[in-house]
């Protein structure tokens, strides 16, 4: 069988059965690091450096740099779901906040179980001022992995803010 990678590796459906039914939070990081792993690989060597690339501006603040990575992953393997989760980040720390939901958008799209992108699209609607959403996105992300504790504490702050502002 030939090697596959990011979204499509079959290794991921196992790991993501043991992270949703982890009992611990440092069961569920080790079961995280691994699915993200995967995620970061691609079959094609070049494909993958230059994602790493982008990964390695994003880590030194620069935000031009790692977009124009970043988009040239999507553009030349626009069926990395990684690729397009790495651009949603850089988008929305520019404030792109609609450009970032789209592309979180298409992530989903191709891996529907990315709690990055879900945790994501929760903190570009939080950016919205679209609280109800934010819960929801959060709320999907911790369905697949329940053991992120500033996931878990966005959704208790908005469920009390929503509750208070319904008084």
């Amino acid at each position: 069988m030939p090697a596959r990678s990011d979204q499509d590796d079959p290794r991921l459906d196992r790991l993501f059965d043991r992270l949703e039914s982890a009992t611990s939070r440092g069961q569920a990081q080790v079961l995280a690091s691994r699915i993200w792993s995967i995620w970061f690989q691609h079959p094609n060597g070049y494909i993958e450096a230059l994602l790493r690339q982008g990964r390695e501006a994003l880590q030194d603040d620069d935000l031009a740099g790692a977009y124009i990575a970043f988009d040239d992953v999507v553009r030349k393997a626009p069926d990395f779901a990684e690729a397009w989760n790495a651009r949603a980040t850089v988008n929305y720390q520019m404030g792109n906040y609609e450009r970032s939901l789209a592309d979180i958008r298409r992530t989903l799209t191709l891996e529907p179980r990315h709690f990055g992108a879900l945790s994501g699209r929760g903190l570009c609607y939080l950016a919205l001022d679209r609280p109800e959403q934010a819960l929801t996105a959060f709320e999907a992300s911790l369905a697949i992995h329940p053991y992120q504790p500033g996931v878990k504490a966005q959704v208790r702050q908005l469920q009390a803010e929503l509750d208070a502002r319904d008084l």
